[in-house]
């Protein structure tokens, strides 16, 4: 995977590792927005805070649960 692909950004799919397990979802718009299809917003506290990032990275954003933190495990663009 070469680093253009690898960036998080509105249409990838992405897989992440969490204190609970695993999730994976797309980064979507706004409008596309679907948590029961694992269509998340670009524009939720996760999807701004993943937006630019890649694999490995740790992310912490605040969600209204508090302050949360995930780490990128694989991206698919």
């Amino acid at each position: 995977m070469n680093e253009t692909t690898s960036i998080i950004r509105i249409g990838s799919r992405v897989r992440t590792r969490e204190r609970d397990g695993h999730a994976e979802f797309s980064i979507v718009s706004p409008e596309d927005a679907d948590a029961a299809a694992g269509q998340v917003s670009a524009e939720s506290p996760l999807g701004r805070a993943l937006l630019g990032r890649q694999v490995g990275d740790e992310v912490r954003f605040r969600a209204p649960a508090g302050v949360l933190s995930v780490t990128v495990v694989e991206v698919n663009s």
